[in-house]
């Protein structure tokens, strides 16, 4: 069976550029650009891909050729295998129990999972970790077996298509105002971003501008809600498609609407909280519960931000990576294609769609960003100084304990 699927994966590769249209230069590597081959192969690896998704996206993304003979080669040099070589139960049990200390415990066992391969690089059995997180964990197991939520069907043609827009505002009352961005088909996380303000429209613009010289493409649609934050948008997206000709160009490539309405990123925001960001919710309202933390204060604030910034967007860079790694499985009664968001979103035609993106000039975007682009901002430039000033040696904390102590020391 793998060999026929070796057969057909490699029949497909060699008609990628004739047929498809899917060159490796409209799609680029954003996440181990420079790597040596042997470190791309361990990077797909240790991210679940299977071995005929690994000889695919080496050629599509990173243009290296290697058949399944030669990765099976390099895998058993490096000792690299599937069902072998187990991390002992032990250090699967003390990662766990780390995880579950923070905001692992909002996470089901496919995503702790995720997070033990992934991120820790540990060897473990799904099944395993289930029966650990039972022992460790039997209450939030069963927490989240409750009911979920039936919604509408959604259909949409391929990435790149519409693109869906909007802001999270549940830790804003702390000072962390969170904005992020799904692709339509693939729902595939193409930024999530924390800073002091998610109503500037400039900054809004930036995470855009950003995503558009990533991925080198705009959105045939940008889907936002109607609210002053994407008045940039609004302006930038017809530009980038004021030269296309097709019925949704210009103008038209811009939708506002109402939030509910913005269904897949709305509908994502739940998924981003059980992964992990129910945690910083909950420990940020301990911190006021305590008196520790006052939300009229701008002294407690700009010390809130400033001590636990990074480690929110260390939490977002987290939660997007293992999402877009993560697969979906297949359900009855859907037309919403199954599988990992990043090869949907890279390499739809496995899945029977079409990449939608328009090329997009890179000099244009370089400009947009200079005349109405705003870089993210931990804090006030003010209050940042005055730290400099105080705590000329100051580090930024590695984890919450580190910048708890801190905040307290501002204070």
């Amino acid at each position: 069976m793998l060999a026929f699927h070796s057969f057909w994966f490699c029949l497909w590769i060699q008609q990628v550029n004739s047929v498809l249209g899917v060159t490796p230069s409209n799609i680029p590597d954003t996440s181990t650009a420079g790597s040596t081959r042997l470190e791309l192969v361990k990077h797909y690896f240790y991210c679940g891909f299977s071995y005929p998704e690994i000889i695919l996206l080496l050629f599509v993304i990173n243009n290296i050729k290697i058949s399944l003979r030669q990765l099976n080669r390099v895998l058993k040099c490096n000792n690299l295998r599937r069902r072998t070589g187990y991390t002992p139960d032990h250090i699967v049990l003390d990662y766990i129990s780390k995880e579950i200390e923070t905001s692992g415990q909002c996470i089901g066992y496919r995503s702790m999972w995720k997070r033990l391969t992934n991120e820790h690089k540990l060897r473990v059995p799904r099944n395993k970790v289930l029966s650990f997180m039972k022992t460790i964990d039997p209450d939030g197991i069963n927490f989240r077996k409750a009911h979920r939520i039936k919604r509408r069907k959604y259909r949409i043609k391929g990435p790149n298509y519409v693109w869906h827009v909007d802001g999270y505002d549940k830790l804003k009352p702390y000072g962390f105002c969170i904005h992020g961005a799904i692709d339509g088909y693939s729902r595939r996380i193409l930024w999530l971003e924390v800073s002091q303000s998610n109503n500037n429209p400039a900054v809004i613009a930036m995470y855009y501008l950003e995503a558009l010289k990533t991925l080198r493409v705009v959105p045939r649609i940008l889907r936002c809600d109607k609210g002053t934050e994407n008045s940039t948008l609004s302006l930038l997206q017809p530009f980038f498609r004021y030269n296309d000709t097709d019925s949704i160009s210009r103008l038209r490539s811009f939708i506002y609407g109402k939030s509910v309405s913005n269904q897949r990123i709305e509908a994502w925001w739940g998924t981003m909280r059980r992964q992990g960001i129910q945690w910083w919710i909950s420990f940020f309202k301990d911190l006021k519960d305590n008196q520790e933390y006052d939300e009229i204060n701008p002294l407690h604030v700009e010390c809130l931000k400033f001590s636990f910034m990074h480690l929110i967007q260390a939490e977002l860079d987290r939660i997007a990576v293992n999402w877009n790694l993560h697969s979906i499985r297949k359900q009855r009664n859907s037309e919403v294609p199954n599988g990992k968001h990043d090869l949907m979103y890279f390499v739809p035609e496995l899945f029977g769609g079409h990449n939608y993106g328009k090329i997009v000039d890179q000099n244009d975007v370089d400009a947009c960003c200079e005349m109405y682009g705003l870089r993210r901002t931990t804090c006030i430039k003010e209050f940042q100084d005055l730290v400099k000033l105080l705590k000329p040696d100051i580090r930024i904390p590695m984890d919450v304990q580190d910048a708890l102590e801190l905040y307290r020391e501002l204070l």
